[in-house]
């Protein structure tokens, strides 16, 4: 299902996840307003999940709580 999502799309849902004050349910609706699409927040949800279990991210977290 994230297949249909371009790359342009992926970067901004990540550049606004970073930005303070934003929240995850506000994603979707300054997503479709700039792109013209009809993301819904299980997708975005999605997008999130597969690039947190491609990349591990929970790794970094068990090095650093380690010591």
């Amino acid at each position: 299902m994230t297949e249909d999502i371009s790359e342009d799309i992926k970067k901004e849902i990540f550049r606004l996840i970073c930005i303070p004050g934003i929240e995850i349910e506000q994603i979707p609706e300054i997503v479709n307003k700039d792109y013209n699409t009809q993301l819904d927040y299980e997708k975005v949800m999605e997008i999130l999940s597969n690039e947190y279990l491609k990349h591990d991210l929970d790794y970094g977290r068990r090095l650093c709580c380690r010591f």
